[in-house]
């Protein structure tokens, strides 16, 4: 087309016609000009956009065969395949933000188009951005040094978020809670932790579910709650019965919650995994049963090591994936159906670089303010 008939177009028209292109060609367009650059800012694009529509989710994979700040993208609505290019971090953050002293960002966490990052050029602080507009913020530490020991990112109704972590003090049995509220600006501490209360995994995140966050813990196995109102841990955990070699929990981020757990043997050893939906508020329900040769497959893969096992909702799917291992199972859902995602054919074929698969979930949302 006619340059010049781009340039008297109106605005509006303009930003009509970009709703249709894809989020791929958008986040390319967004360093050939300052036009594009904010057009995730302008009204007339936010108002003729729908973002589940226009702005289809994908799951991010970090590995250290891919280098520092550079992602494999899996487009899990178009085809659900894998898209043939790496997205480095300078499609979501200013390229001065995100090296320091050849030091690089790494992902943190990520909720819905909300992502948090490490700040290397102030090790005292997080780095929180949405995906589409490109807008940041920093959020400086409620003290340092803040050993975070899990880090839980919570979208808000009123288009904010909370940051939740879990910060390991001097002590053995020294453990506290803090919440970050993107509304005021600041950090609250709650109060402190019990020390049976351990995690089973120190990547693994909160599931929100209403007002508060749920976390999985072991010896025993039991699930326990984080009031966010309140700032305070509910005195009775949930107690979970049977033999189990591991034990996660997802959620839809609003009504849904789900308990993943691998059923064992003698010597912990797996011979089943299977999926409970919580059911009004208390008891869980049989959801799903992973079939007998997928599981022997599971079983493989990860070894033993179920710590390094970690699970994520994304948009209808659980994942559950390991960190020693490049493929991940899903289960459908709506459908009940189990699969495995194929391996990135970004990965080098040949052995070797067995360990630091790290996966994110990302459904962008224009209207979250960081």
């Amino acid at each position: 087309m006619d340059p010049t008939i781009w340039n008297t177009l109106p605005e509006e028209l303009l930003d009509h016609i970009l709703t249709f292109i894809s989020l791929e060609t958008l986040l390319n367009l967004r360093s050939t000009c300052k036009r594009f650059d904010s057009l995730f800012l302008s009204p007339s694009f936010i108002s003729n956009n729908n973002p589940s529509q226009h702005f289809p989710s994908f799951l991010l994979l970090a590995h250290p065969h891919f280098g520092p700040n550079r992602f494999a993208v899996y487009d899990s609505l178009h085809g659900r395949r894998w898209r043939n290019f790496h997205l480095p971090i300078s499609t979501f953050l200013p390229r001065s933000t995100i090296t320091a002293g050849g030091a690089s960002s790494t992902l943190l966490a990520s909720s819905k188009g909300i992502l948090c990052f490490s700040r290397p050029s102030s090790p005292s602080s997080f780095l929180v951005c949405n995906l589409l507009t490109r807008s940041n913020r920093v959020v400086k530490f409620p003290n340092y040094p803040f050993p975070t020991e899990s880090l839980t990112l919570i979208p808000t109704r009123s288009s904010g978020y909370k940051i939740f972590a879990i910060c390991r003090g001097s002590g053995i049995s020294s453990r506290s809670s803090f919440v970050y509220d993107s509304a005021l600006h600041c950090w609250h501490q709650g109060e402190a932790i019990a020390s049976n209360l351990r995690s089973n995994n120190r990547r693994e995140e909160g599931v929100i579910h209403g007002s508060s966050l749920y976390f999985s813990t072991v010896d025993p196995y039991s699930i326990v709650r984080y009031d966010l109102e309140q700032r305070k841990w509910d005195d009775g955990a949930q107690s979970i019965t049977g033999r189990l070699s591991f034990m996660r929990l997802v959620g839809d981020g609003e009504l849904k919650m789900y308990l993943i757990a691998g059923v064992a043997a003698a010597q912990s050893i797996l011979t089943g995994l299977k999926i409970w939906e919580l059911n009004d508020g208390r008891n869980w329900v049989e959801l799903g049963d992973l079939p007998r040769e997928m599981c022997r497959k599971f079983a493989a893969v990860c070894y033993h090591n179920y710590e390094r096992v970690n699970c994520l909702w994304h948009e209808g799917m659980i994942f559950v994936c390991c960190y020693t291992w490049p493929e991940i199972l899903w289960y459908d859902v709506l459908a009940g159906e189990w699969g495995w995602l194929p391996k990135c054919p970004l990965l080098p074929q040949k052995k070797g670089n067995s360990c630091g698969f790290t996966w994110f979930s990302v459904v962008p949302q224009l209207y979250t303010l960081v």
